[in-house]
């Protein structure tokens, strides 16, 4: 099937950035009617602007999605503005890099509540919305989780907790939701490239080497969520690296083991001959 979205009301999470940002400007190329929501309202003023400039409907919704009185009070709202809802995208997220021994409680829950909790209970409100739209056409949910959700990465064992739980949620919601003819896709990027890394991250400071100047750009990652929802691809592994830990799992999940554990034994001999160049000589 081929999805024709022009018309058709979508609701985009973390819109006022990164990968929500970029799908928002796709998804209004094509002719979408966006319901944006993030918690920066002056950010999200500019991508409305922006998609509006391309000749879409757009209305901004500022909220915090971890209060359930928001995600009520957005979904309700743009549901009024708009006359339903058809799609729902869950990018918002937020990243977390250190190692689990160094991190906090705070950090850990902080993880689960705005990348699974607030994506989960965003699905809940959309339901009934989606409901009404399969009355007479294939509403869909998009969540955009991370390769962390198919694979424990080191240093970032908070966010692949959070991300493990989303993948979950969103196989589970798909044999659910098919009786409703309601699909549920899944986007798995990798490292995403940041203007401002440490702004959007609850902690930077991990060991081991991860590539985040040379991460996929935002904007590949949003290509593919507008081609899943398009051509109704039920997973996508979302750039090289990420395709490669996707189909290693599947192929040769031992060499993938293989892979992360020699990042962590590389940073160990890298920061043995540190400390050992850094003694003082007698």
């Amino acid at each position: 099937m081929r999805r024709d979205l022009r018309g058709r009301v979508v609701l985009v999470t973390g819109a006022s950035r990164g990968i929500g940002r970029r799908t928002a400007e796709r998804l209004a190329r094509l002719g979408a009617r966006l319901a944006l929501s993030a918690r920066s309202q002056d950010e999200l003023a500019k991508i409305v602007g922006e998609c509006r400039a391309l000749g879409a409907e757009a209305e901004a919704f500022p909220a915090d999605l971890t209060k359930p009185e928001d995600r009520a009070r957005i979904v309700g709202d743009a549901v009024a503005r708009f006359g339903g809802l058809d799609v729902l995208v869950n990018c918002a997220g937020v990243g977390s890099f250190g190692e689990f021994s160094t991190s906090t409680p705070d950090i850990v829950r902080r993880s689960m509540e705005v990348n699974f909790f607030a994506q989960a209970e965003m699905i809940r409100v959309c339901h009934p919305h989606l409901l009404k739209s399969a009355a007479n056409w294939q509403p869909a949910v998009v969540n955009v989780a991370s390769i962390c959700g198919r694979w424990g990465i080191p240093s970032m064992s908070e966010h692949c907790a959070s991300k493990h739980a989303f993948v979950g949620l969103t196989e589970a919601l798909r044999g659910e939701f098919a009786r409703y003819d309601i699909d549920v896709l899944l986007v798995l990027p990798g490292v995403v490239r940041s203007d401002d890394l440490n702004r959007h991250m609850l902690r930077n400071d991990g060991k081991i080497y991860l590539d985040f100047d040379g991460a996929q750009p935002p904007e590949e990652v949003a290509d593919a969520v507008v081609r899943s929802l398009l051509t109704n691809r039920t997973e996508k592994a979302c750039g090289t690296a990420s395709w490669w830990v996707w189909f290693g799992k599947r192929m040769f999940p031992r060499g993938v083991r293989f892979f992360m554990q020699r990042k962590v034994w590389n940073w160990h001999k890298a920061e043995g001959e540190r400390r050992k160049a850094d003694k003082p000589t007698a």
